[in-house]
């Protein structure tokens, strides 16, 4: 059985048809997962953030209206499938909608809704048979690929289990297979890189987990530091005493030298140095990024034909250097010939 889940972006700011759509998703049983917003700002901050397999929108929200929110969606180039689902009856506004991407527009009552776990499904998958098979979107990946840096960044990740890149660990800003040594570029150049391969489909994001991240510069570069509860020092051991207080674990050897059985857990933020305690703390998902396994013949091919076209050009580049040399060598043995000649008829 496939462990496949649709994930599915709900903008709506009426919480009650939320909660009807997911009873008719629990009804039919498919595995489908809708995460819910309330406002289009929202929605422009998670979505690029997470990777939705479709979009939904309400038509009339608070400062933005859906066809905006596509309009707006439009400019990133977003390759996702997007439904329009509203009490809106005015045909213009589903005409706008078609118009800007939309692959349907429907009207909200029960009916529509019953059906709409279904249409989630079947929407999804022709999507990304488009997607794999459309001369369009490989056009625009063959172009993405010419990049160097991206070539270099899919060779790493094809070296990795099942065709990914996973976290290290949820404290250890890496991934496996790792980035740092393999790949000559910045962290904002690679999550650049991500980015792109993500929204063009070339790249698969998956949720795993939850990082602690800076709440002053939010990057999630970040060192635990264990401290004690009483004075904050950093410096303790496990106790030893046979005092009262033997059953605490742990003993301050750092200021106040009492016990306690609980370490205060601060984190110090290795790219803007702020140190900062659990309260202050923000959180980000971790992914791991898998190549688009529709398309992973298809990128094996292209990469294999970049290597021989760098190959050829290597050769190339030889050669053209040995023609250069060779006619710099029959410059200076026709110099010498000219200059052997002169002092041969002087001589007569």
């Amino acid at each position: 059985m496939s462990d496949r889940i649709y994930r599915v972006l709900l903008v709506e700011d009426n919480p009650n048809h939320y909660q009807i759509l997911q009873r008719f998703i629990d009804k039919s049983g498919l595995p489908i997962q809708v995460d819910h917003v309330l406002t289009a700002q929202e929605c422009f901050n998670i979505f690029l953030k997470k990777n939705y397999d479709l979009l939904m929108l309400d038509h009339n929200l608070e400062n933005y209206t859906g066809t905006e929110i596509l309009r707006k969606l439009k400019e990133f180039n977003i390759l996702v499938p997007i439904i329009m689902v509203t009490q809106q009856k005015d045909p213009q506004v589903a005409i706008d909608a078609m118009k800007l991407g939309a692959v349907d527009f429907i009207i909200k009552n029960k009916e529509n809704f019953k059906s709409l776990p279904e249409k989630i499904k079947s929407y999804v998958e022709e999507f990304e048979y488009k997607l794999a098979n459309d001369q369009v979107f490989k056009v625009q990946r063959r172009s993405i690929l010419k990049s160097p840096d991206v070539r270099e960044l899919m060779k790493l990740i094809m070296t990795g289990e099942g065709n990914a890149l996973r976290p290290k660990a949820a404290t250890v800003h890496s991934y496996e297979p790792d980035h740092t040594e393999l790949l000559d570029m910045t962290q904002e150049n690679l999550d650049r890189l991500m980015q792109l391969l993500t929204i063009n489909k070339v790249l698969i994001k998956k949720p795993i987990g939850v990082k602690v991240s800076c709440p002053r510069c939010e990057a999630d570069d970040v060192t635990t530091v264990p401290s004690c509860p009483s004075c904050g020092g950093k410096l303790f051991v496990k106790n030893t005493s046979t005092s009262v207080d033997e059953v605490k674990s742990f003993k301050c050897l750092d200021g106040c030298n009492k016990t306690f059985d609980e370490v205060k857990v601060t984190y110090k933020c290795n790219k803007c140095t702020k140190v900062f305690d659990q309260k202050e703390s923000r959180y980000k998902h971790t992914f791991e990024f898998s190549i688009n396994t529709r398309i992973l013949g298809e990128l094996r091919d292209e990469m294999d034909t970049h290597e021989e076209l760098a190959q050829w050009e290597l050769q190339s580049q030889q050669v053209s250097e040995q023609l250069v040399a060779t006619k710099e060598i029959h410059k200076e043995i026709k110099s010498q010939l000219k200059d052997l000649i002169k002092s041969q008829m002087k001589n007569r």
